[in-house]
């Protein structure tokens, strides 16, 4: 049996939290580790978790001695959503990068001991054409989560009793960023909600930056729409895996990243087609997303559809639940990451 480490990034003057003990609050990659570490001993091996400070030269600097790990970057290097999976009786280690881009794994893919990257937002043809100094043949698709996974677990039975007492609003719902600096390379990235408010401004409840509501009070308000949207800034959002937790029908343009948990159109999602797509995901052509959009939400609403919504919902909440929530996806982690051969 072989002995392993996690290191875990640590923000400065942060302490470390069990999920046992922290309750709702927790951090998805805290309960990952714990869950990781847990069923990792079941199996024989030994696992410690250790804290990596990222506080040193304004946060640009990762160093990991015991590793040879020693490295300043020209930008601050992210303290969340990624962890290091170490094999001590090697020193080779694995990388679980969650990152809206595989930043932690652009820094240290070079190292001699580095295997492999679970990447949650995985596109290899976006990856070469942004990163070429990626080595692309040691990505692997992973999978995406909500932040605070536990926090939203905790709100499924209020917010399924709340859909189930209110007549439904069926207008689209979104509300989220669109601010004039959430940009990718230099163009705005959800330009499509207001294209929606011009076209359709009687048929969608969406809004920007302003219009953003706490967690708890966005899940609440979203269980009383018949469909909630959910639009790319890079592929993926915390904010579908939410709504997928707490069993809502989610409509998503047609996901064009891999996954490691298998994520089916018009099953577990409602599929939008919108033409050309950039690389991270979001559509060309915003009025044409738009009216796309609005074609598709007026077919699923319509009521001769409505079990087939209820249908997508419920196959949504499973996938997360059984197969793709922290606790749920640690199989499929401990296959992809094919423990035993490094």
């Amino acid at each position: 049996m072989a002995k392993y480490t996690i290191y875990h990034p640590l923000p400065s003057n942060i302490i470390p939290v069990d999920p046992k003990i922290s309750g709702v609050g927790v951090y998805v990659t805290d309960v990952i580790i714990y869950e990781l570490r847990k069923e990792l001993s079941l199996l024989g091996h030994s696992v410690d978790i250790a804290y990596v400070p990222i506080n040193s030269m304004d946060g640009k600097r990762l160093c990991i001695e015991e590793l040879g790990i020693d490295v300043t970057y020209h930008t601050q290097i992210s303290n969340s959503l990624w962890f290091m999976l170490v094999n001590k009786d090697t020193n080779k280690f694995i990388i679980i990068d969650l990152q809206d881009s595989p930043g932690i794994t652009l820094i240290l893919h070079g190292f001699p001991n580095f295997v492999l990257s679970l990447v949650g937002q995985f596109s290899l043809e976006r990856y070469y054409s942004e990163n070429k100094d990626l080595n692309l043949t040691k990505l692997v698709p992973f999978n995406y989560f909500a932040y605070y996974p536990q926090f939203v677990e905790s709100m499924i039975d209020e917010v399924r009793d709340i859909r189930n007492s209110c007549t439904l609003d069926d207008r689209v719902f979104f509300l989220g960023n669109n601010r004039e600096d959430y940009t990718h390379n230099g163009r705005r990235i959800r330009e499509v909600i207001s294209s929606l408010q011009y076209f359709y401004p009687d048929e969608v409840r969406v809004g920007s930056w302003e219009t953003k509501l706490p967690p708890a009070e966005f899940f609440k308000e979203a269980a009383k729409h018949t469909i909630s949207l959910g639009l790319p800034g890079h592929q993926w959002c915390s904010r579908e895996h939410e709504l997928w937790t707490l069993g809502l029908p989610v409509m998503l343009y047609e996901h064009t990243h891999h996954m490691g948990i298998e994520l089916i159109p018009n099953y577990h999602y409602i599929a939008v087609p919108v033409g050309k797509r950039l690389s991270i995901g979001m559509a060309d052509n915003p009025e044409e997303a738009a009216h796309q959009i609005m074609k598709v939400h007026r077919e699923w609403i319509k009521l001769e559809n409505r079990w087939r919504l209820d249908n997508v919902a419920r196959n949504g909440q499973i996938r997360m639940l059984k197969q793709a929530s922290p606790t749920a996806v640690i199989p499929k982690l401990l296959q992809l990451a094919q423990i035993g051969h490094w």
